[in-house]
Parts: structure tokens; sequence; C-alpha cells
């Protein structure tokens, strides 16, 4: 299964996207305890806005398993440089330490508000931050920011996590929600704003 071009959601820009000759193939995904392994090992560069693995990885993990987490860190360091030319959503890389690093210099001021939007990319999946204004429309046709598309059925499923009711026109709060765009599957995990 090729990864899918998701970054072109955001950017405006249609582009022609072959994909017969897509590089990047996950054959299986990882286990909680390979990822866990794996986190061990990647680290995020402020300096070139990338995340990195240390090769030693291939020391303590199979070539097969070591080639998806580079296959995933080579496809979230795609997103990060289409993010770092988007001025109107805010986007950080988190580093598998929880070291949160903006990538893009959005000039919108935070004002009082329920929740904010923006996208926090960790090497593996992401965390979807949509504020209660932009919740309202989420539900019903899903949200494309940073590159990032996450379907409704994903908003809603994440609403239900989080205990919002997203069937009144009077939503109080935003959600989070990690979700991994590899694969376009809600992590499972989500909460208020």
């Amino acid at each position: 299964m090729a990864f899918p071009n998701q970054a072109q959601a955001s950017t405006g820009e249609e582009q022609q996207v072959n994909t017969e000759k897509q590089e990047l193939q996950v054959e299986t995904g990882l286990t909680d305890m390979e990822v866990s392994l794996a986190d061990k090992f990647v680290s995020y560069n402020s300096e070139i806005d990338e995340f990195q693995l240390d090769k030693s990885i291939e020391l303590v993990m199979k070539s097969d398993q070591v080639k998806v987490v580079e296959n995933y860190i080579k496809e979230t360091n795609k997103q990060l440089q289409l993010s770092k030319t988007n001025k109107k959503d805010e986007v950080y890389a988190i580093s598998p330490t929880g070291e949160a690093d903006r990538v893009n210099p959005s000039p919108r001021m935070m004002l009082k508000s329920a929740g904010v939007t923006r996208v926090d990319y960790r090497w593996n999946y992401c965390r979807i931050k949509i504020s209660a204004k932009a919740l309202k429309f989420a539900v019903g046709s899903g949200i494309a920011i940073a590159g990032v598309y996450a379907p409704a059925r994903a908003v809603q499923a994440a609403c239900s996590v989080a205990g919002i009711a997203v069937s009144t026109s009077n939503i109080k709060h935003g959600v989070w929600f990690d979700y991994n765009y590899f694969t376009g599957i809600f992590m499972g995990k989500a909460g208020k704003q």
C-alpha cells in the first residue's frame, strides 16, 4: 500500500501524482512495542526541521521494521517541509521526548477562544487540534490542515471518545485527537480542549 500524498490537501496547488512510481511502501505497520523501541532512536533536529533516525536501530530491530520506520520518517519530513511555507496553519513537530518545536512562523495571534486549530507532527502520526468554531464544520466534512486531511468520520469518532456532542449547533469545546495520516486511521486517543 503506497503512502497517500495528503500534503497537497491545503496547499491549493494541483499536482499530478503517479502512484505507480511511488517508492514508499508499507507492507505492515508497527506494533506498539516496536514504536516504543523506535522512539528511542528517533530525534528531531530543529535546525533543519526534520526527524532523524539513529542508525544503531539496526542492532535492535529487523531490517524490514527499520525500513517501515525510515519510510514513516521520510514521509513526515516531507509533510514538515511543505508545512514551512503554509502561513495560515500552526504546525509543530513533537520529538519522542515530548519537546515541541514550531515549524512555521504563523503570524496569527491567539485570542480567547474554545481551543486552537493546529497540527502537532510526531514521527509516525500527528495530533490534530480543532477549535470549537472549526469543529462545527469539520464534523460534517472533515478537515484539511497543514497537509493532513482527516475525514468527517475520524473527527466524529474523536468527538465521541472525547465526550463532545456533535449533533447540536452549540459546540462549546474544541477537540484534539491522534491520527495516523499514513493509514488514515483515528488512533483512539482524543480529548477536549
